[in-house]
């Protein structure tokens, strides 16, 4: 079902002093009842070589395809469903091909690679890979880096970070792998990837120059930390931001410059105390922040992160709970947010940085 915003035009006066304005949602499959919300999950844009823009979101049955600006699901790509209460997905894409990563079970367990060279009209699954030791089977996460055309993907075991080589988007290739113990999330741009190790209160840092010899660039150590969720650095390398998933646990601002001497600089906490994922463009992050909804932070001061928009995709309530905004994107080419809820609502948002910038 979609919801325009129809009171836009209502609020046009103020439109000048926005900076995230409602486009509309669209409810995906999902569970949604007084007790469970689940089915939706990440979120990630996709720009097809005709410029046209898409939101590729996980829900319930696999991952769904939605037109931009026109909220028209044009796809939808079933995947695994089974043993998996909270149905993660994470999606990003390389070229003209998704890649889809669970921890549920089922039809096409594995890492999904989607062609979607046919859209607007259709995409499809066009391959699954179930990795060295079926490695890819509920496989909670992954990275692209599309600089050098490598994906970063998970171990199910949650210790180990494979590398494939993408040459062939439809049958990658291993070429090589990092041991950390334990991670919960990657971020990987021209050869060097952050990981953010979960139970493990550090954030590590690697040159993966040479994908059979990984080499630790940097380690984060954590003070009382939560459990370490999400690492993102600032487009100038100087500066990680970083989440901890755990009720007061704050988004931390951290100073890299020196390897060997990481410096928190900077937190921030938003109004329900559970930060989830926070991702990183020029001056602004962008933060998926569960039942207080989505918000963009200035950060081009680190010691001061500053709130500049917030759109509430989940205004029943500010609890203390993992419900509600799960995933946000970066902007489209044409300023388009993404905003993703565990009840499988997909939320489309237009971002118009302030004028004076």
């Amino acid at each position: 079902m979609i919801r325009l915003a129809a009171l836009a035009l209502l609020f046009a006066p103020l439109a000048s002093a926005q900076t995230l304005d409602l486009v509309g949602t669209v409810d995906l499959p999902a569970i949604v009842t007084d007790s469970l919300e689940t089915g939706g999950s990440d979120v990630w844009g996709y720009v097809a070589n005709d410029g046209a823009e898409y939101a590729i979101m996980g829900d319930l049955e696999g991952v769904s395809i939605v037109a931009v600006p026109s909220l028209e699901v044009v796809a939808q790509i079933p995947g695994p469903t089974e043993r998996a209460r909270w149905y993660w997905r994470d999606i990003k894409t390389y070229g003209s091909f998704a890649y889809v990563t669970t921890e549920a079970y089922g039809r096409s367990e594995g890492l999904q690679i989607i062609d979607l060279r046919g859209l607007p009209h259709h995409a499809e699954e066009i391959a699954v890979m179930r990795g060295p030791g079926d490695a890819f089977v509920s496989s909670h996460n992954l990275s692209i880096d599309t600089v050098t055309g490598h994906a970063y993907v998970l171990d199910g075991s949650e210790g180990i970070v494979h590398v494939l080589d993408l040459e062939d988007a439809i049958a990658p290739v291993v070429v090589g792998q990092l041991d950390v113990g334990d991670v919960h999330d990657v971020y990987a741009h021209d050869d060097r990837v952050y990981v953010a190790e979960g139970r493990q209160p550090t954030y590590t840092i690697w040159d993966l120059t040479d994908k059979s010899a990984p080499v630790l660039e940097s380690t984060i150590d954590v003070p009382n930390a939560g459990y370490v969720h999400n690492i993102w650095p600032t487009d100038d390398g100087r500066h990680v931001v970083t989440t901890e998933e755990t009720a007061g646990k704050t988004v931390k601002v951290w100073n890299i410059e020196d390897a060997d001497n990481p410096e928190l600089v900077g937190e921030w906490l938003g109004a329900n105390q559970i930060a989830h994922n926070a991702l990183v463009q020029g001056r602004y992050a962008f933060m998926s922040h569960y039942t207080a909804g989505l918000y963009v932070l200035d950060i081009e001061d680190p010691s001061a992160p500053t709130v500049v928009a917030h759109h509430d995709t989940y205004p029943r309530h500010d609890d203390v709970t993992m419900d509600g905004n799960w995933g946000a994107t970066l902007p489209s080419p044409n300023g388009y947010v993404y905003g993703s809820d565990g009840t499988g609502q997909l939320t489309v948002l237009r971002w118009t940085p302030p004028a004076d910038l």
